[in-house]
């Protein structure tokens, strides 16, 4: 039970703006599914968000305490190790939903439609989603392959690192620690708030804003995967090295 029931979740969402939160409550109130389904969908949603913020200590002090090392790692990995870890099967995105975050319910049907858009969002036609320099980046430079997954391309043809691309690779994974799970766009001034829109418009809107939000979703599930596979390796390898260390004596 949640105070306030959808309207309530909706506008606790910190990443919705507030025209955005508004027509989602109207997009919700003409919504052709069974209340209960309304609540658990946008419950869901809530607790996904809930869980995700709760893991940002772990990328921020991992930052903090290698981030100048981990990027020297990154550039000293053959660029087919590189390549390989930031790679995401699109059956996995939905596995981890399931598994490590509890996603069962119609909210888990819904995003399974949200990793198709994401997969083909170029073909949708929409506008960015993302907010924030480091999260547009990294959408604009994110791409889909059958073969490979999810990824995007640090390489090109010759195996030479794109100094831009993986630049934004590495400010989106700084950008995990946070300080915000998904930023908010500027607020609007009076000369840029159209107003006046009329309920179908609005309600149009409402549901879409409510996708772009789990596209944003998604696609942070798949940087964090990206991070998550780098970072393991990472510590494997210098944990390695510590005790090779330790084993050979000193001179």
């Amino acid at each position: 039970f949640f105070p306030g029931g959808v309207e309530g979740m909706i506008n606790s969402i910190s990443d919705f703006e507030t025209d955005a939160a508004q027509a989602a409550i109207k997009a919700e109130e003409n919504s052709p599914w069974p209340p209960d389904m309304r609540e658990q969908v946008w419950g869901d949603r809530l607790r996904l968000r809930h869980k995700l913020k709760k893991e940002m200590n772990r990328y921020e002090d991992f930052w903090k305490d290698h981030g100048e090392d981990f990027e020297q790692w990154c550039r000293s990995l053959p660029a087919k190790t590189l390549k390989k870890n930031m790679q995401m099967p699109r059956t996995e995105v939905t596995e981890r939903l399931r598994t490590k975050y509890g996603i069962h319910s119609a909210f888990g049907i819904v995003l399974c439609a949200v990793v198709d858009q994401v997969a083909h969002f170029k073909d949708t036609k929409y506008p960015v989603d993302a907010r924030g320099e480091p999260e547009v980046q990294f959408e604009k430079h994110l791409v889909y392959d059958r073969r490979g997954g999810f990824t995007i391309r640090i390489y090109d043809k010759e195996g030479t690192i794109k100094e831009d691309v993986f630049q934004v690779w590495l400010n989106r994974m700084r950008s995990l620690g946070g300080p915000k799970l998904l930023e908010r766009a500027p607020k609007k001034t009076n000369d840029e708030d159209e107003g006046g829109a009329d309920d179908a418009v609005q309600e149009e809107e409402g549901r879409e804003h409510s996708f772009r939000s789990d596209r944003r979703i998604v696609r942070l599930l798949i940087a964090r995967y990206f991070a998550d596979q780098l970072i393991t390796k990472y510590q494997k390898e210098t944990q390695q090295d510590e005790e090779r260390e330790e084993v050979i004596p000193a001179n």
